[in-house]
């Protein structure tokens, strides 16, 4: 994978399990330099100026959508325990703790997302997952888009599990490399997203990193919360070269645009993959 600043990134596929893995990640001390400020995930709104209630409100659609995976896959009757593991903007959180019957835990390795917040209901923690340390135990963690950032994965379901109740959930969403927009798009396409991805996930990755012995996936959909025309989208403002670190204003009805005319194919996202999975994976007792 070729970068604008000449750095290079190359996956290999496993024979085994044919998930796919980066084998020249940079350092874990070196990823400061490529979750900044304005990282766009971080950023929220902000860069769109006047378009910006357009975006809060798809974000809160998106948000809405992940709560209904939530309560779907526990029983929210009474009241239930959520980590979101790289919780980021914690708009999800938020959402979640305004219609479920919650208590809301996020973590993250960078405070960026919230540090200019004032949560009184979330407990949000600065960390990384491997050092992350608390007694308390939850009915479900949420991993939207965290996991193919994951270094010590064997570790990290070691860890998921510990941290997990008998019968506890684990909610997975991640890109899908065998998809048709990967296909289309080839380095461009937003699932690379190099250096900060490092696995891409086949079927038989998971079922490899989460054993029968100690799992049970209950659900896996070539389709997720996060609409694939969204990384799509992505992948063609990298091929452009986008400057993610100021205003993306101008790009708001090119985007609207691409939705209308793409809409034809990405409608048919539930029946042919278009670049987001996602996965239900419980604890066995």
């Amino acid at each position: 994978m070729h970068k604008p600043n000449d750095e290079r990134y190359q996956f290999h596929q496993c024979d085994h399990c044919h998930s796919v893995f980066l084998t020249n990640p940079v350092s874990e001390d070196r990823l400061e330099h490529y979750y900044t400020k304005y990282y766009l995930p971080y950023r929220g709104s902000a860069p769109w100026g006047r378009f910006r209630d357009f975006v809060d409100g798809s974000q809160r659609r998106l948000d809405k959508r992940r709560v209904r995976v939530v309560s779907r896959a526990a029983n929210t009757s009474q009241p239930i325990d959520l980590l979101d593991v790289g919780c980021g903007n914690p708009t999800f959180l938020r959402a979640a703790n305004e219609t479920l019957n919650v208590r809301c835990t996020g973590m993250d390795f960078s405070d960026k997302g919230w540090a200019n917040d004032a949560d009184t209901d979330l407990n949000l923690i600065q960390s990384t997952f491997e050092a992350f340390d608390t007694p308390q135990r939850f009915d479900v963690i949420t991993l939207w888009h965290y996991l193919e950032h994951d270094y010590n994965l064997p570790q990290t379901a070691r860890k998921l599990y510990d941290l997990l109740k008998p019968g506890g959930k684990l909610i997975v969403e991640v890109p899908d490399y065998q998809s048709l927009t990967a296909r289309i798009q080839k380095t461009h396409w937003q699932g690379w997203h190099t250096p900060r991805h490092i696995t891409l996930f086949s079927k038989s990755g998971f079922q490899t990193l989460f054993p029968s012995h100690k799992w049970t996936i209950r659900q896996r959909r070539r389709y997720g919360t996060l609409d694939a025309f969204t990384l799509w989208w992505l992948g063609v403002m990298e091929k452009k070269g986008a400057n993610w670190t100021g205003s993306i204003e101008g790009e708001f009805w090119p985007l609207v645009a691409r939705k209308i005319l793409s809409f034809p194919v990405f409608a048919f996202e539930r029946l042919v993959p278009m670049g987001v999975q996602l996965l239900v994976i419980e604890k066995t007792d």
